[in-house]
């Protein structure tokens, strides 16, 4: 994971990064679903606003994050925890569970990163990872204006077949795959937006409310993927 000069206070901040959102904490509710307790690393941790769910839980916490900025934010936002500016400083094979929420896209090769997390995991270690899903029907709406093209820092988007063929061959057994929903609208011009957020939003609404991953995998703007080291 390299780091763009724009990974900055000010790129988490343009983007509403730099506090806590909804998606994280449902995505946090599932991952303690497949790791009930254990040692958690959250691959590119931003401002720590992920990990903070589990920090009062049965989890020893861990972060790391390339940005220097992110990372000061995160000192005072995921107490207690540990958090890591250098793949190098991580130990291998110490971790139950690894999630990486909107990260693997911001990565030239992703293979290369799945199988380095892969090392970082203990024998049936899990992985979560979301990334932007060209293969979802928010793509096919959008066309150019979809949410995985807004930022040029994207360098990594392909439909969900390619990330589960290079989970794979990371050495990993797919164990869950959904979508995050269709909840950027207007998808339809000539309809009006509260009509598109009474059709849209109550699938994502539910999903969050369970806290279990229930729309299929074509069905929203990201692909989230649960996967198991073989």
């Amino acid at each position: 994971m390299s780091e763009p000069q724009s990974y900055s206070s000010a790129y988490y901040a343009a983007r509403g990064q730099n506090g806590g959102r909804l998606a994280l904490w449902f995505y946090s509710r599932v991952a303690r679903s497949y790791v009930r307790r254990g040692a958690i690393l959250d691959y590119g941790c931003g401002c720590g606003h992920f990990l903070k769910y589990f920090s009062r839980q049965r989890y020893d916490t861990y972060g790391f994050d390339t940005s220097a900025d992110a990372l000061d934010i995160a000192k005072e936002t995921a107490l207690p925890g540990h958090l890591f500016s250098s793949i190098e400083e991580i130990p291998t094979s110490s971790f139950d569970l690894i999630c990486a929420i909107h990260v693997l896209e911001h990565i030239e090769r992703p293979l290369d990163a799945l199988q380095m997390l892969r090392g970082l995991l203990r024998p049936q270690g899990i992985l979560m990872y979301v990334v932007p899903n060209l293969s979802g029907i928010g793509h096919t709406l959008k066309k150019r204006n979809w949410i995985g093209y807004g930022d040029p820092a994207h360098v990594a988007l392909y439909p969900a077949q390619r990330w589960l063929t290079l989970t794979e061959a990371a050495g990993f057994t797919i164990v869950k795959t959904a979508a995050d929903g269709l909840w950027d609208v207007p998808y339809i011009d000539w309809m009006p937006l509260s009509l598109q957020k009474l059709i849209f939003y109550p699938a994502p609404a539910l999903q969050v409310l369970t806290g279990r991953l229930i729309i299929p995998t074509r069905w929203g703007e990201s692909l989230v993927t649960v996967a198991r080291v073989n």
